[in-house]
């Protein structure tokens, strides 16, 4: 009675840890640039993260202006990702904004005219 107490558990341990690494190995954790200035752009440049479907978490850093993203890469590609933000006007290295988008956003927010915003 007592090996069995102790194959079930084994068992039991070991299909817990089988499902716990398949949760997170389908997260995704990745860092990429996005061109932005202010707060003002933090929050348009994480919402248009957040707002896709799959993304977990999502973090710009106005100084280094990378983009910390954690995603599930079963519900959603990388570039899905990028292509939303430059939908809001914001450029990635491999995804633009286009022009018109661009020029959309707040004068302060116009990274590539060099704007200085104190939002």
């Amino acid at each position: 009675m007592k090996n069995l107490i102790l194959i079930l558990f084994a068992v039991f341990a070991f299909t817990a840890a089988q499902a716990q690494e398949q949760k997170a190995s389908k997260y995704q954790e990745v860092s990429f640039e996005v061109k932005g200035v202010c707060g003002d752009c933090k929050a348009r440049i994480e919402g248009a993260a957040l707002h896709t479907k799959g993304v977990k978490t999502a973090n710009w850093n106005k100084e280094t202006k990378q983009l910390d993203v954690v995603y599930n890469s079963k519900k959603v590609e990388l570039a899905t990702i990028k292509e939303a933000i430059a939908a809001k006007g914001h450029d990635s290295e491999d995804k633009k904004a286009d022009s018109t988008t661009y020029e959309k956003l707040p004068n302060c927010c116009k990274y590539k005219d060099g704007a200085k915003c104190g939002h």
